[in-house]
């Protein structure tokens, strides 16, 4: 027996769930987890923004499904559309999706919209035949974009070495300042202090505190990853080895480390799964450095 019911607050960690899995299989794109959870955290807080729906079989949440509206002057009503919509492997080819395009078509007639329509990557046969199938067809329009460049974050005082490591130890340091060239740094840092094996303890320690302090709840799915956290520590340490830097700023500057170098030792299958994330698994395309 299924049903179809509005989506509340606690599913927001299924729902984050499904989008990361709808992008891995839609367009094999790999999705930032805190960023999903905050924009579907918000969209609760503003319906306006989206408004999500899930479908539960015996109790277990097997699919869901997003809309958001789209004002149009020349109608002086809401177009409505899906803009994220996944089953699970194995509702699938039941005819389950019908349930919940069923109650998203019902709430956009009772609110006066026009259509219900989505967009579909050209490439997922799978996801155009279903959705035909439910009787959407094409229309005349091409979908055209231009991306805009994010407008640069006030300019803040870069922390020096010894401001980072109080801040990281006692768990003061922001969110916003907690990106990938502080993890860099602070792994640097740890590696001046210690062997490789006992940074990694004491970073996986460090980082699991400061995620509490920022309200990451800790999951199969969600917060620390180990095999990331011992691939970077690897990889700065190798790039010491060449070019210490008098400090964690001097090394950056003299060292390219972007955040995809873990995908020349790793396929993103491997280094994004949920194993990776709770254990350190070995590289599948190349050996780390030693």
């Amino acid at each position: 027996m299924s049903e179809v019911r509005a989506a509340t607050e606690a599913d927001i960690p299924a729902l984050v769930d499904m989008i990361a899995a709808e992008a891995r299989e839609a367009e094999e794109r790999a999705v930032d987890r805190e960023v999903v959870t905050a924009a579907v955290t918000a969209a609760f807080r503003n319906p306006s923004l989206a408004r999500y729906w899930v479908l539960s079989e015996a109790g277990a949440l097997a699919g869901a499904m997003a809309a958001v509206r789209e004002w149009s002057d020349w109608r002086n009503a809401a177009y409505w559309w899906i803009q994220f919509v996944y089953l699970v492997p194995a509702a699938r080819g039941r005819g389950l999706l019908a349930h919940l395009v069923d109650r998203v078509k019902a709430e956009a007639c009772a609110e006066g919209a026009p259509e219900l329509r989505l967009y579909v990557h050209r490439d997922n046969a799978r996801a155009i035949h279903a959705v035909h199938r439910l009787g959407f067809t094409p229309r005349p329009y091409q979908i055209l974009a231009q991306r805009l460049e994010p407008a640069p974050p006030p300019a803040t005082a870069e922390l020096d070495d010894d401001t980072l490591w109080a801040a990281f130890h006692a768990r003061t340091l922001s969110h916003a300042r907690w990106n990938h060239a502080a993890h860099l740094r602070i792994a640097w840092m740890h590696l001046e202090r210690y062997s490789l094996e006992e940074a990694h303890l004491r970073m996986r320690a460090g980082i699991i505190r400061l995620n509490a302090t920022h309200g990451l709840v800790e999951s199969p799915a969600r917060g620390y990853h180990e095999t990331l956290t011992r691939v970077w520590l690897v990889l700065v340490a190798e790039a010491r080895r060449l070019e210490r830097g008098t400090d964690s700023r001097s090394f950056l500057a003299s060292h390219v480390l972007d955040r995809d170098a873990p995908l020349r030792f790793y396929s993103r299958e491997r280094l994004f799964s949920l194993e990776a994330r709770s254990i350190c698994v070995p590289p599948d395309r190349a050996e780390l450095p030693a």
